[in-house]
This record gives structure tokens, sequence and C-alpha cells, in this order.
């Protein structure tokens, strides 16, 4: 274990209460604490901060601090606090597929996949959208459902393995990903480029988000159609499905909003 990096500070961290144990149930259970507990988010990349891909770092951050982060920091601290519970894991990188202009983009997500004695799953605490509290079993064309939405896996000749939603009767390609081993070090590269290019989408794009109990919160940028200027909107979404928002046009707005609905306290 890194020196003054605690498994039980982490645990407590993300509400974690229950027996570890090397099974399913557990892994399931820690994926839906820490997707409930720790927010999405890319305020610092959005800020123009660079906060290093190192685990003392990023434990500092999700764990001292109580931020959150996006998918290289949050699914690069869950892998770390897998596998100092026992827990077999390798990491992936993968192609984010949501919106992109391109058929084939650039890799730039973190990956997790988690055996359990002769079971695979795809462990995800690292998106900024709708997506499974718990782990999704890695088998290729079984409908998995989560919290009402329809998940599966798919084979792409060019792509690999393809993780699909199915929103309002059509499939979406959420992203996809191929089974070679990456190293902590294999994400840094990319981590710089989406922290320090003007070319990356994290610069002129806040995201915020973190499931609740009955829905969703979130912060996106908005383009107001008169002026063209970019502004920040909140969305909270409850169990009746309708979603309130509120525009957040000065900082002052938009600091309130994270601390009170994301518990960001900006440093």
């Amino acid at each position: 274990m890194k020196k003054g990096m605690s498994v039980k500070d982490y645990l407590k961290r993300i509400g974690f209460r229950g027996r570890i144990t090397r099974t399913a149930e557990t892994l399931a259970e820690l994926q839906r604490c820490h997707m409930m507990s720790v927010p999405y988010e890319s305020v610092d990349i959005w800020r123009g901060k660079a906060d290093p891909l190192t685990y003392e770092a990023m434990y500092d951050k999700i764990v001292r601090r109580r931020r959150g982060g996006y998918c290289f920091e949050l699914n690069g601290m869950f892998g770390w606090l897998l596998r100092e519970l026992g827990f077999k894991t390798e990491e992936y990188f993968g192609r984010w597929l949501v919106d992109e202009s391109v058929e084939i983009p650039a890799r730039r997500h973190r990956i997790i996949k988690v055996t359990i004695g002769k079971r695979e799953f795809i462990a995800d605490v690292g998106v900024g959208m709708r997506a499974p509290l718990t782990p999704l079993e890695f088998i290729c064309g079984k409908i998995q459902r989560r919290e009402g939405v329809d998940y599966r896996f798919v084979r792409d000749r060019r792509l690999g393995f393809v993780e699909e939603m199915r929103l309002k009767g059509v499939w979406t390609k959420v992203y996809s990903f191929d089974l070679a081993p990456q190293e902590a070090i294999d994400f840094m590269y990319v981590h710089y480029f989406c922290v320090n290019s003007p070319d990356s989408f994290f610069r002129g794009n806040l995201i915020v988000h973190i499931p609740t109990e009955n829905g969703r919160k979130s912060i996106g940028s908005v383009r107001d159609p008169k002026t063209g200027r970019m502004f920040q909107q909140l969305a909270v979404s409850g169990a009746d499905g309708k979603t309130v928002t509120a525009e957040l046009r000065t900082d002052r707005a938009l600091r309130k909003a994270l601390a009170e609905h994301f518990g960001i306290r900006e440093d």
C-alpha cells in the first residue's frame, strides 16, 4: 500500500459499511457506494488546473479533499481499492463513442475488468452520464437491466468490444475497448492531453454528474443561442422522471451549486 493511503478511509469516504468478501455481491455494493458518493467531475481541467495522475494525488483529491474526478482518476482509484481488497483486476483503454463526430475516436476512457472465479465483470465508476450502478457481467450478447435501462456487450470488427445501452428502444454505443492490458503509466499521456491540449473536450466543457436514490444531478456547459456564449446549467431529475434546470451564469452561482449538490468545494 502507498504511504499515507488508507483502505479504511477510502471505504469510509464512499460509505461502504458491509463485510469485505471477494464476491460479486461485494463488488456490486462497492461500485454502487462509489458512484453514489464520489461525483464525476471535470472542474479542475475546465479551470485549467493540472492534477497529476498518480495514486497519491488521486487519493488526496478523492479521499482527503472529498472531491471527484473523471474516468482516469475515478476508475484509477477504484481499481487501486479493489486490488488492495484482494480482487483480481485488469485495466483497458477505451474509446468513448457517445456524441463523437468520428467513427473511430481516440482512446480516452479507462476501464476495469474484475475476475471472480470463472466470472468476469466490467466495473466502471467513471462515466459522467447515466450508467449502471453495479458491474455488468462481461458476456457478449447478454442483455442486463440496471435501474430500468438495458445494457449489453457486443463485438465489432473495428472497435472490438462495445458496451451499448438501450434508450427509447434504440441501442446506442457508449464505449469500446480491446483486451490489451494497460499499466497505470499508459494512461498518463492521454491524461496530459486532456488536461493541457486546447483541443481537449474537457477544456471547453464542464461535466459534473452524480446519481441519486431517485434520479440524477448534473452540471453541463450550454451555449446561449442568442449570444453564442457558453454558460453552465444545473439539472436535477427525480423519481417522477421530471427534470428541473437552473442557469448558473456567474462563478458564484456555479460554486454554490457545486457545494450544495455535489459536495465539491474548490481549493
